[in-house]
């Protein structure tokens, strides 16, 4: 129950860092050489590494924390016969067509705070959840 509680404190945090968080470009600055904030790589780095890790295989810091272990996000392709799920996880991460998800997954449903962040701009939240499945898909392993 407490490492629940502890879950839960730590997604709400999150969720309210997230919102807190102005709506910027996607551009990548090539002159300084830095990341924007809706980069995939950036989104990845600040919503799934906790859970997922920093390479994406799971394990990451919070994992001990989580009922079941979180997947290993370089292998879906191959667990999916060779096709990325591009649809199934900006769905999945969307988590607007899967309101069972609010009371029975552990995983965040991000598109409301992506909303939130883009000023209800539906647009700037897709582009972050697609840039973020673009960013799983590049680290698919073969």
């Amino acid at each position: 129950m407490r490492r629940t509680l502890t879950g839960v404190v730590v997604i709400l945090l999150f969720a309210a860092v997230a919102v807190a968080q102005q709506d910027t470009t996607i551009r990548k600055s090539s002159a300084s050489g830095k990341i924007e904030p809706m980069s995939g790589k950036h989104l990845y780095t600040s919503y799934c590494a906790l859970c997922h890790g920093p390479e994406a295989k799971g394990g990451g810091p919070f994992s001990p924390q989580l009922k079941a272990w979180p997947p290993d996000l370089t292998q879906l392709a191959k667990k999916n016969n060779g096709v990325f799920p591009a649809m199934r996880l900006a769905e999945l991460i969307d988590g607007e067509f899967d309101k069972a998800a609010h009371g029975s997954r552990e995983m965040p449903v991000w598109g409301p705070v992506f909303r939130s962040m883009a000023q209800g701009r539906k647009d700037s939240a897709q582009l972050r959840i697609n840039n973020l499945v673009k960013y799983l898909e590049s680290l698919q392993q073969k």
